[in-house]
């Protein structure tokens, strides 16, 4: 029986081999650093657009303007041809 964390493992090296993205590929990288070292706060490396696009989301879901988790993801999982 493979362990979950062994799964987890397997399915984050897939993802990583199958991009060639670069910023996406950047991004993993300094997240899983920022994690192991626990130093630096995840804020401290989300570029000044990145953290305005988080500004202006939490205003639009205090408007009322945001789509529930559980749609988003059957919308992601039917794009994905999971579902």
């Amino acid at each position: 029986m493979i362990s979950k964390s062994t799964e987890i493992k397997d399915n984050l090296h897939k993802l990583i081999s199958e991009t060639e993205d670069e910023v996406i590929l950047g991004k993993v990288q300094a997240y899983l650093t920022t994690l192991q070292s626990r130093n630096i706060d995840w804020w401290e490396l989300t570029t000044v657009q990145e953290k305005e696009m988080i500004y202006e989301s939490l205003q639009q879901l205090k408007a009322g303007r945001g789509i529930p988790h559980k749609e988003v993801k059957q919308k992601v999982d039917k794009l994905l041809g999971r579902k």
